[in-house]
């Protein structure tokens, strides 16, 4: 097996641009990929789960720099998470959204999106996980990827139960809401 296929890649800046803009025209296979592939896996995993995909795809992607080695950054998504400072909340869409949320989670946008590419296929196995990093892609703005990660931690809880929830708002610096923690 290539070297190529040994290693672990996760999509660039350049390459999330790309899932939203369609600019270069990727192949079918080659833009499946560039939507699955995450650092959890080597390359040959996820060219084994995108049907059609090959080792030319993964050459098209790096080439043309939507993804890069996972050893090669600089720091990973998952410490950057857990290690961040909160940032300035921004205001929720609506008071009566607000009051049915989650407390504001204190990741900037790029941790947020990093956190729930990378752990949505985990968490939520690969279709559903698969269909969350869609709604990712088309998140236009920090409040709207904040409500997506409320509703990840929602998932999570129904699919994985309140200790895997409890981890993901931790990880995320979730904190329950007042009313969300009283029992009932």
């Amino acid at each position: 097996m290539p070297a190529l296929l040994t290693h672990s890649y996760h999509r660039t800046e350049a390459g999330r641009a790309e899932v939203k803009a369609r600019e270069l025209g990727l192949s079918r296979s080659a833009r499946n990929l560039l939507l699955v592939l995450d650092a959890s896996r080597p390359a040959a995993a996820w060219l084994g789960l995108v049907q059609g995909a090959s080792a030319a795809d993964l050459e098209q992607l790096l080439a043309h720099g939507l993804v890069a080695d996972a050893k090669a950054a600089p720091a990973s998504p998952a410490t950057a998470a857990t290690a961040v400072a909160p940032v300035a909340a921004e205001a929720p869409a609506s008071a009566s959204q607000a009051a049915d949320t989650f407390a504001q989670s204190p990741l900037a946008h790029a941790e947020l999106y990093d956190f729930l590419t990378r752990h949505a296929k985990q968490h939520l196995g690969l279709i559903k996980g698969y269909k969350l990093v869609l709604e990712v892609e088309r998140c236009a703005d920090l409040a709207a990827l904040r409500a997506l990660a409320d509703r990840f931690v929602q998932e999570v809880l129904q699919a994985q139960g309140e200790m895997a929830a409890e981890q993901v708002r931790r990880a995320l610096g979730i904190i329950k809401s007042q009313a969300e923690a009283a029992p009932e």
